[in-house]
C-alpha cells in the first residue's frame, strides 16, 4: 500500500537498456540489477504463473508449479473470457510499472512506455532499426485507435475500462462482451514484433523471462498509456479507489503466487495447526465469506498473503483472530466508520460494504482512511452477491455483539 522505498542500486545503475548477446544477436534487457531483483523476488515465474492461473478452465494453463491445484484462488475471470479480465490485465501491469519506478526512480526511463505505437524503425531502440519491418494495415488501424483513443468516437466504442483491456489483449477477432467491437490482438502483435529467434534466454516470446526484456515494459507501457488516456478522457481519477484496490489486489495475487512457486520467500514463524471452534461466526457468518459464490477470502485471506486493505476473512486462520481484525478495528476504505460495532450493524462497515450500502451511509474520508462505498464481494452489475439469508445471518451476528468464536 506504501510503494517501493528505492532501491540500493539506484545511485550506480545505468540508464537505458543493457545488451544480450547470443548466437551472434543483439537482444535488449533491463539493467542486470533489475532482472537480478525479480529474480530474488520471483517475478518472472510469478509473472508466468499470474497468466497460467487464469488459464485453468480452458485446459491451457502451463503451470510449472500446479497454480490451478494450489493454495492461490483461480479467478472466475478467465483470461479473455470476461471484461473483468480485461481490467485486471491492465492493473496488474500498472502494479509492476509502478513497482519498478519506485524501486529505480532515477531510472524510470527503462520502464517507459513508446510515447505513441512505433510504426517506423525511427520510434525503436537503434539495434532493432535494421530489423523494424512495417505492419499491417489492420494493426495500424487498431494502433491509431489506441493513440487517439481520447476521441469521441474511439471512447464509444468501449463501455468500460474492462472492455478496453479485452480489446488491447485479446487475440484479433475475439469478441467482447457488451462491446461493439472486437478485440485488436495487440498485445500479442507488440510481443511477436521483437522476437529473436536465435536468443531467447530474455526475449519477448519467453513466456518464463520476457519481464527481463527492455522491449516489454516500452509495449507495456503503451498500453498503460492508453488505458491512463481513456481514464483522463473518461473523467476518472487517479485517487480512485477502485483503481487502488485493482492495482494492490493484483499485487498481492502475484505476492502469494511467488509464495507458492518459491516458500522460502518470507518463511515466517513455523505454522500451528488451527484451533477448533465453535459459536455463530465460525459456523454460519464465516462460511459466508469463504463460499464459492462471494469468495470474499480470494481477497481477503490471513496476514500471511497480504490480504487486500489488510482485512482477512479465510483462509488459513483462526475464526477467533478474524472477529479479532474486525471488532472496533478501523477501516482503511471506510472513513470514519470501523468494520464492526457490536450491537450496531447499521454503523459496521463491512456489514453495509456487503449490504450494498455503504455509498448512502455519509462516509467521511480522512487523510488515513478513504471512502471506497462500492459493493463487496465486487459484481459487475453493482449489486449485493449475498443472499438475503445471508445478509440476514452477518446482521443478526453484529446485532448480537459480534461474539468470539469458542476453542473447543
Amino acid at each position: 500500500m506504501d510503494g517501493f522505498d528505492p532501491h540500493p542500486s539506484d545511485a550506480t545503475m545505468k540508464d537505458g537498456p543493457a545488451e544480450y548477446v547470443k548466437n551472434g544477436q543483439i537482444d535488449l534487457t533491463v539493467q542486470p540489477e533489475v532482472i537480478a531483483w525479480m529474480e530474488e523476488n520471483e517475478w518472472q515465474a510469478a509473472h508466468f504463473e499470474w497468466h497460467s492461473i487464469r488459464r485453468c478452465t480452458g485446459g491451457m494453463s502451463m503451470s510449472r508449479v500446479n497454480i490451478c491445484k494450489s493454495a492461490v484462488t483461480v479467478p472466475s475471470d478467465q483470461e479473455c473470457k470476461t471484461t473483468g479480465d480485461g481490467f485486471q490485465f491492465l492493473a496488474m501491469h500498472r502494479h509492476m510499472i509502478q513497482s519498478l519506478k519506485q524501486l529505480w526512480p532515477k531510472h524510470s526511463e527503462q520502464f517507459e512506455s513508446f510515447k505513441k505505437f512505433p510504426t517506423t524503425a525511427e520510434e525503436v531502440p537503434q539495434q532493432w532499426r535494421a530489423d523494424f519491418k512495417p505492419w499491417s494495415a489492420t494493426t495500424l488501424a487498431n494502433a491509431k485507435i489506441g493513440d487517439e483513443i481520447d476521441k469521441p468516437e474511439n471512447l464509444s466504442k468501449f463501455p468500460d475500462e474492462g472492455a478496453l483491456g479485452m480489446w488491447l489483449q485479446c487475440f484479433a477477432g475475439q469478441a467482447i462482451p457488451g462491446a461493439n467491437v472486437q478485440a485488436s490482438g495487440l498485445h500479442g502483435d507488440l510481443h511477436f514484433k521483437w522476437v529473436r529467434t536465435q536468443n531467447t534466454d530474455h526475449g519477448l516470446g519467453n513466456q518464463f523471462t520476457n519481464i527481463d526484456n527492455y522491449m516489454f515494459w516500452k509495449l507495456h507501457g503503451w498500453i498503460d498509456l492508453v488505458w491512463e488516456k481513456y481514464r483522463v478522457a473518461k473523467g476518472l481519477s487517479p485517487d480512485d479507489p477502485k483503481l487502488k484496490d485493482a492495482v494492490a489486489a493484483q499485487c498481492y495475487e502475484m505476492d502469494a503466487i511467488a509464495q507458492v512457486i518459491n516458500p522460502d520467500l518470507d518463511p515466517g514463524e513455523p505454522e500451528e495447526p488451527l484451533p477448533t471452534e465453535s459459536g455463530v461466526f465460525h459456523t454460519t457468518v464465516r462460511p459466508i465469506f469463504e463460499s464459492a459464490m462471494n469468495k470474499c477470502s480470494g481477497c481477503h485471506a490471513a496476514p500471511s498473503t497480504g490480504p487486500q486493505a489488510g482485512l482477512s476473512l479465510g483462509g488459513e486462520i483462526s475464526s477467533t483472530d478474524i472477529v479479532k481484525g474486525l471488532v472496533n478495528k478501523a477501516s482503511k476504505g471506510g472513513g470514519q466508520f470501523k468494520l464492526v460495532v457490536p450491537g450496531n450493524p447499521d454503523q459496521s462497515w463491512l456489514y453495509l460494504k456487503v449490504a450494498g450500502m455503504a455509498a448512502n451511509a455519509g462516509c467521511r474520508p480522512s487523510a488515513s482512511a478513504t471512502c471506497n462505498t462500492g459493493v463487496m464481494p465486487q459484481a459487475a452489475d453493482g449489486k449485493p452477491t449475498v443472499t438475503s439469508a445471508e445478509l440476514a445471518a452477518l446482521r443478526q451476528w453484529i446485532q448480537d455483539g459480534a461474539p468470539a468464536p469458542t476453542k473447543q
